[in-house]
């Protein structure tokens, strides 16, 4: 019986292991899509500082070429997938509708007007705080939190100091984190 109970528990541990390792797999998602949002977020500061009148000109850029860069890494990964477990299943949705909501957001966003960026910042800190504390990675947590400071602040700063936000926030709850991930799966 006892041998039982702790093959159950090697079987549980082993588990939990594959599902960090398939999370582990997923950093170059944020990495790509933080550099994505960076870059656009900045250039489009310093365009509309410049008085560009094609100041989004970044996001018609960066957004497809991440879009197309996703589609190379999922292609990749499609060759290796295996089973998932009840953890990633749940967080596959979640990111689904992550996207669909920050679709509909910036589909919207004249509506919301001043409030559109701030709004997408806590759509960051909820997805990554989900994520890092379904792993228990910190590094998704604290940039999670710092998403949503930035969030509150950006609901009381002009449209220029909100990119500013933005690029900030996915530093922190995409790009280094995912850097973090990278890194220490290549340790492993």
């Amino acid at each position: 019986m006892e041998n039982s109970n702790q093959q159950n528990l090697d079987l549980i541990a082993q588990m939990i292991k594959t599902a960090h390792r398939r999370f582990y797999d997923d950093s170059p998602y944020y990495i790509l899509w933080g550099f994505a949002i960076f870059f656009a977020s900045l250039l489009q500061f310093i365009l509309i500082r410049n008085e560009s009148n094609n100041n989004g000109i970044g996001w018609a850029i960066f957004i497809p070429a991440a879009i197309i860069g996703q589609l190379i890494i999922l292609a990749r990964q499609k060759k290796k997938e295996q089973v998932k477990t009840h953890v990633e299943s749940v967080l596959v949705y979640m990111w689904i509708a992550f996207g669909i909501s920050l679709f509909i957001i910036i589909f919207f966003s004249q509506k919301l007007g001043m409030a559109t960026y701030p709004v997408i910042l806590c759509l960051y800190a909820f997805s990554t705080f989900v994520s890092g504390g379904a792993f228990k990675i910190k590094a998704f947590l604290f940039g999670s939190i710092c998403c949503w400071i930035l969030a509150i602040v950006g609901f009381f700063v002009d449209f220029q100091i909100q990119l500013l936000l933005l690029a900030a926030g996915v530093l922190v709850a995409f790009i280094i984190p995912g850097i973090i991930l990278r890194s220490s799966e290549k340790a492993a």
